[in-house]
């Protein structure tokens, strides 16, 4: 009798979603693209120097607006978005902590002040008050950040709920998952099974919930918003079919890597299999993508060229004064489609590092000089390598490039790893600003995850988000 009860065809399946409308809210204002969250930015301190003006300096008649106003909105407005961008304020790790919250909205606050007071005093040669400026930031952090803080609670308190289609291993929920910061955003409810007698069992903490046949009423009990068909069950076509019925209640329904990928935005390199690279619509075999990345990594080598290059005699001269060898050394690395090219850097370690064979760096190397470790905290040893991308063996944004004798070694350890040779390697990468320095196979596992999902999605957002957070990890750190 139960069993007939939950085959009957749910008269009202809008319950399936939409459970709770605070909930609701919040994931739609965190999945918001990042414009519209600067846009919010944006106005916001708008009305921040609008509320300032209107207390210190003006009082409005006739609805007229003073032209320093409309000056100080064109200049600080920028500001704020790319502060924003540098400092990750606009990024869904950031939007469900509310640390982050707090400590990337004063960073982006204050940079932003900076740069408009900078812009304005000595490039305009104009003068604004220093109070009006103040006041409005100090309206933008009353207000924006609370704004942030309350969608963070409506995220944080109902997440969305998600059930598993399979109870094989590799179906399980990731370790990686339950501990990244998005995991916030989703709650297991449990398994379903295409065996009866699994039913009733746990799968690590979480239970199975019922089978297949079932799958439209256990979502309709738990108030599912996702369902995630996994390794072994989207192979059996009846078990797709199943699933796919749960599309008429309101539930998405999506595959396992697809759902680590939205989750944690990289490919979870365990699950990957050769039809994934069939189905997956790489933007680098797109001409005008590869044109638009050329002509840009001309151009943003040429600017730092010419920004950095004075800084070039100084720092060969630290690392002469600091330990005795040339200031610059160039190593052969592993480039675009497996081919070798000459990398250029500062040097940052003692000559002789490897007389016994080559080693992976550590974070804390003693191999590494005094000024080396400050020059590799501020990236300023990658300076040489804009050479690279000038003579097209580098791009500003890829992978970033390995030796071939650690290529050969992580390739025959790690699948798939000579797939993230199809692009050209980088300065940064998207690995470079989600993960900490790597230095095992674990580590480089992880950042090819990070690295194939880059080369899906690549494009030129993309590519100047990376470089902005670049930036940014120069003073918080990666992830």
């Amino acid at each position: 009798m139960r069993a007939a009860l939950r085959l009957v065809k749910p008269e009202a399946p809008a319950l399936a979603v939409g459970h709770n409308w605070f909930g609701s809210f919040g994931n739609t204002l965190l999945e918001m693209p990042w414009m519209l969250w600067s846009a919010f930015d944006v106005a916001v301190l708008s009305l921040g120097l609008y509320l300032a003006y209107h207390v210190l300096v003006w009082t409005p008649t006739g609805g007229w607006v003073p032209f320093t106003w409309w000056q100080m909105c064109l200049v600080q407005a920028p500001t704020m978005v790319v502060a924003g961008l540098i400092f990750g304020l606009y990024e869904q790790k950031t939007l469900i902590r509310r640390s982050r919250i707090l400590a990337r909205s004063f960073l982006t606050a204050a940079t932003a002040v900076a740069l408009t007071y900078i812009i304005i005093y000595f490039l305009m040669y104009s003068i604004h008050s220093r109070r009006v400026m103040f006041l409005a930031m100090v309206t933008y952090l009353a207000l924006a950040p609370t704004f942030r803080l309350i969608v963070c609670s409506a995220v944080n308190r109902y997440s969305r709920k998600f059930l598993i289609v399979g109870t094989d291993r590799k179906s399980q929920l990731s370790p990686d998952c339950q501990g990244d910061g998005l995991s916030k955003r989703y709650q297991l409810v449990g398994y379903v099974t295409t065996d009866a007698l699994e039913v009733g069992r746990t799968v690590g903490k979480h239970p199975v919930l019922g089978t297949v046949d079932e799958i439209e009423q256990i979502c309709l009990e738990n108030q599912v918003d996702e369902v995630v068909v996994g390794r072994v069950a989207s192979k059996n076509p009846w078990t797709v079919d199943k699933a796919l019925r749960c599309l008429k209640i309101g539930c998405r329904v999506t595959n396992l890597s697809t759902f680590y990928e939205d989750v944690l935005s990289e490919v979870p390199a365990t699950l990957l299999e050769p039809h994934w690279f069939l189905f997956a619509d790489f933007k680098h075999y797109h001409e005008a993508q590869l044109i638009i990345k050329r002509a840009s990594d001309i151009v943003l080598a040429g600017i730092g060229l010419v920004l950095t290059l004075p800084l070039w005699p100084l720092v060969a001269l630290l690392i002469k004064l600091d330990s005795p060898g040339p200031a610059f050394y160039s190593q052969t690395r592993v480039g675009l489609l497996g081919r070798h090219f000459r990398l250029y850097k500062f040097r940052t370690m003692m000559l002789g590092s490897e007389k016994n064979g080559h080693v992976w760096a550590a974070i804390n190397d003693p191999r590494v000089t005094r000024i080396g470790r400050y020059l590799r905290k501020l990236r300023i040893d990658e300076l040489p390598q804009l050479i690279n991308v000038l003579t097209g063996t580098m791009s500003v944004v890829g992978p970033r490039p390995e030796r071939p004798e650690f290529v050969d070694e992580l390739a025959a350890k790690i699948r798939f790893y000579n797939e993230r040779h199809v692009i050209k390697p980088g300065l940064t990468g998207w690995a470079q600003i989600n993960y900490r320095y790597g230095a095992s196979v674990e580590d480089a596992q992880r950042k090819l995850q990070l690295d194939l999902w880059y080369i899906k999605h690549m494009c030129i957002e993309l590519d100047l988000t990376i470089l902005l957070r670049t930036l940014g990890t120069l003073f918080i750190g990666s992830r």
